[in-house]
């Protein structure tokens, strides 16, 4: 494993983050799993603003 790998692993992964995520860090690269992750959470809320009325009712 490079020194870099090792880095990821140890510093930017700790055992708090789950397996799976780690294996996607490491299979995909930090950079673009975060970017992934960004483009979902923009999506997610962009559905949430688009469908106000279905949130006042789970409010209710």
């Amino acid at each position: 494993m490079s020194k870099f790998s090792k880095f990821i692993k140890d510093i930017v992964l700790p055992e708090q983050v789950g397996k799976e995520r780690r294996n996607e860090i490491l299979s995909e690269g930090i950079l673009e799993t975060w970017k992934n992750d960004e483009k979902k959470r923009k999506a997610k809320e962009a559905n949430k603003e688009t469908r106000p009325s279905e949130q006042h009712k789970d409010e209710s």
